[in-house]
């Protein structure tokens, strides 16, 4: 595979990913979280499954081990998202930006664990991000204009941020496709627990309607089986770089679904200005932060 296809695979994969936000939200009332997610997953790991069947003899105690700690991290960050999602003052495009702000947090979370410093380039990206956000979620109005579904989405970024630092580690140790479907069948063992522990009933409060259905399909096979295997092709052709660059468009792409894809009110988001120019911060911030622009020039 050539530089220029796997370019634009990474970009397809972004564009999955941005469309989740707006299918979720579209749901996120109609559906419980853990519910939601155990669909997805166990979809998700089926697919998976039975496309990777062959390698799946190859999974051991360790890779069985590291497959759920990837899964309790991968259900965590989707139930925070979730749960931030149902909240009405929520929209699906602030969701992306602040979850897009655990690319931020890898740099700071890696000096802690590994006693490295971060570099020119994180704090400057990390500068311009916070102020993006500021824009973005209208804290200059007023701290008011924070709410519970902004906290929850922030959680959501900092679980994103440890399951990158933790899957970078087990990627040296492990095989990716293992990796890679075992953390979503673990999701989707987890979800199903905790679902049926909370709702005995499970599967059967459900009311499976024709807007959860297309939800539940079109994030399984695009957003988690076309994505997270397009992520780990990808990344064996790719400098790390310009994949971390390329993934910084995926609030881009949520942002520009939510303009023409309508919300559970039957509206779409509005362009404004503020909106625009938090999104031009944040987005900036994060390639300045993950090309290390500022470290080549010093």
């Amino acid at each position: 595979m050539n530089k220029k296809l796997a370019t634009l695979i990474a970009v397809l994969v972004t564009a999955a990913w941005g469309s989740s936000f707006i299918l979720m939200k579209n749901v996120a009332a109609d559906v419980p979280a853990l519910g939601f997610l155990t669909l997805r997953f166990g979809m998700a790991g089926l697919i998976l499954s039975l496309v990777f069947c062959r390698q799946l003899c190859r999974f051991n105690k360790k890779t069985i081990l590291q497959s759920f700690v990837l899964g309790a991290l991968l259900s965590g960050y989707m139930i925070f998202q979730v749960l931030g999602l149902r909240d009405e003052n929520m929209s699906a495009s602030n969701s992306a930006f602040i979850t897009s702000m655990s690319v931020l947090m890898v740099p700071f979370m890696s000096a802690f664990l590994l006693k490295k410093s971060p570099s020119p380039s994180n704090w400057v990206g990390v500068f311009l991000a916070i102020v993006g956000l500021v824009f973005v979620t209208g804290v200059y109005q007023g701290v008011d204009a924070l709410g519970i579904g902004d906290l929850l989405t922030f959680l959501c970024a900092i679980c994103v941020a440890v399951h990158i630092i933790v899957a970078d580690k087990f990627l040296k140790e492990s095989d990716p496709i293992l990796l890679g479907v075992g953390q979503i069948v673990a999701a989707f063992i987890l979800s199903f627990i905790a679902w049926t522990v909370q709702t005995p009933a499970s599967f059967g409060t459900v009311a499976y309607t024709p807007a959860l259905i297309r939800a539940v399909v079109l994030t399984a096979i695009f957003c988690t089986c076309f994505a997270f295997t397009g992520q780990i092709v990808v990344q064996k052709h790719l400098p790390p770089a310009r994949v971390a660059v390329i993934f910084t468009l995926e609030p881009v792409f949520a942002y520009l679904y939510a303009l023409v894809i309508p919300g559970p009110g039957g509206t779409t988001e509005a362009l404004t200005l503020f909106n625009v120019l938090g999104s031009l911060l944040i987005v900036g911030g994060m390639i300045i932060s993950e090309s290390g622009l500022l470290n080549r020039k010093k």
